[in-house]
Order: C-alpha cells, then structure tokens, then sequence
C-alpha cells in the first residue's frame, strides 16, 4: 500500500486530497494544528474503509516541524501533499509582524524542510512525488496581500526549478495553483472571495495533473487567463490592477 502524507490536512483542500487519495486505497498521514479535525477525518476514512494516522503539529513552530521530518525520513513516502499554508490581508503597515513572520514560515521554510524530509529517499527509490500547493498569486504583484503573493511566487519558482533538476530520476514535482477556493483561507485572511471553485474540484485536478507528470496547473480557465497577463501588460500596470481588485476586500 503506497502512503501519502498530506499538511494542512483538517479542512479545506487538504481534506479533499485526504478523502481522495484513501479512496484511491492510499494511506494517508494527516498533519495539521487541530487535532479534533484530525481525528474526526481519520474517523471518516476508516469509515469508509480506507486507512488513516494522525501527527498532530504547529509547523511554524521549528521544534514541531523538526520533529515531523525525522519522523518523515523513518517513512516510506510515496507522495507528499505541501498545503499548509495560510494568508494576510491588509496593508502592510497595519497587518501584524509576528503573524507575518508565522506565514512566511509556514508557507516557505516549512513546505522547503518537508520537500527536503522526503526528497532523498524518493531519488534513491526511483519513484514517487511532491504536489506543492502555490496559488494564482504566484504569478502576480499582490497589494494589500503582498507577503502572501510573495511566499507563493517562492513555492513556483523553487518547485520548478526542482522540477527540472530531478528530470529523469523518476519523481515528479507538480506545483498547483488554485484562485478563489472554497475553504477556511479567506476567512482567517481576513478578505472576501469571489468565484469560488470547489476543494474537491481543486484536489481532482491536481490528482490527475500529478498523475500526467505535469509540473504546473493552474486551476480554471480564468485563473490561466488572470497568470497570463503580465505576459503582456507592464509589470506596474499589473501591480496597479490587482490593487484595484484587492482593495476594500475586508
């Protein structure tokens, strides 16, 4: 039975690939904060026939993380989900330090330490992979979120350059990019969304993008046509544009 360890795991497009990938018969490492909805998701997947284990952690805390990768490395993993990750509205000058701090954290430093867990053992098996979950944010300047969209433009470029490095070696990295999702993101963000897709439709797509060896997706038509323009637009236009669309999101 392959195993597949999924961060961020309690709700949102975490628990989708969770629900997933043990439908699919795959083993599923929950990690997340809260351990009730872990244990209630576990609970779930046993239901319904699949296999689950819980490791409860705060990954922007450095002993929490550490002691999830030496537990990793004792693992044989065949697929690791990077999700946990969360996001802050406002203006930079209003939106507290030590919470930004704890983001560039979670979305950066942890999702690197985890890669780094895992990476090895799949190069020496010849097999398995990494899903990174970035965001359409990746491609854009992003005012009144402008940390965020700048841990995510990190998650793209290092996981495509990793891409390419590990060419030919059997493991694959795929980097997914989600817009406006149906989860608990916004909500702790502190911002309305509009045009919200499905996790389960976000997990699906990316499932099946890991599964082609892609090694990036950018879920919805509109998401593709919204990274594509800075393609064409100069790069202060872009940043004026998505300052329009984030302002007064609160």
């Amino acid at each position: 039975m392959k195993t597949a360890v999924v961060t961020g795991a309690s709700s949102g497009i975490g628990e989708a690939f969770a629900k997933m990938l043990a439908h699919k018969g795959t083993r599923v490492i929950l990690i997340a904060r809260r351990r009730e909805r872990l244990e209630a998701l576990k609970e779930a997947i046993l239901s319904g026939g699949g296999q689950a284990d819980v490791w409860q952690a705060d990954l922007t805390q450095n002993r929490d993380l550490e002691a999830i990768c030496d537990r990793l490395r004792q693992e044989e993993v065949d697929l690791l989900v990077n999700n946990a990750g969360f996001g802050l509205y406002g203006p930079v000058t209003e939106t507290d330090p030590d919470r930004e701090q704890s983001m560039i954290q979670l979305n950066v430093s942890s999702l690197v330490s985890l890669t780094r867990a895992v990476l090895p053992q799949m190069v020496d098996r010849g097999s398995g992979g990494i899903i990174q979950i970035a965001s359409t944010s990746s491609f854009l300047p992003t005012p009144y979120m402008t940390a965020y969209g700048a841990t995510k433009a990190f998650v793209l470029h290092y996981s495509e350059g990793l891409a390419a490095e590990l060419k030919g070696t059997g493991v694959t990295i795929t980097t997914v990019c989600p817009g406006s999702t149906q989860s608990e993101f916004a909500g702790l963000a502190g911002f309305r969304q509009t045009r919200l897709m499905a996790s389960e439709e976000v997990a699906r797509q990316a499932l099946l993008a890991f599964q082609q060896k892609r090694i990036t997706l950018v879920t919805g038509v509109g998401n593709w046509f919204l990274t594509r323009l800075p393609r064409f637009l100069p790069r202060t236009w872009m940043g004026a544009l998505v300052a329009r669309l984030f302002r007064d999101r609160t």
